[in-house]
């Protein structure tokens, strides 16, 4: 199975926020910390999860930067 990460930016208190998220959508994505210090955060999605994870990032009430 191919992995794909998208990696993201955000402020470090929001993270449990998008872990949350993401984890309410079983088996839809991993979020993993780059540097939690600096809100690096790597979300791992396959292809066929890859367009639905990008719709609730872009979607999320809290600023992300998006690095694809």
């Amino acid at each position: 199975m191919d992995k794909l990460q998208i990696k993201i930016r955000m402020e470090p208190k929001d993270i449990f926020f998008l872990d949350s998220i993401i984890e309410a959508y079983d088996g839809l994505a991993i979020v993993s910390t780059g540097n939690p210090g600096t809100g690096e955060v790597i979300v791992h999605v396959t292809p066929d999860t890859y367009e639905d994870v990008m719709d609730i990032l872009r979607n999320l009430p809290r600023p992300v930067s998006i690095h694809v």
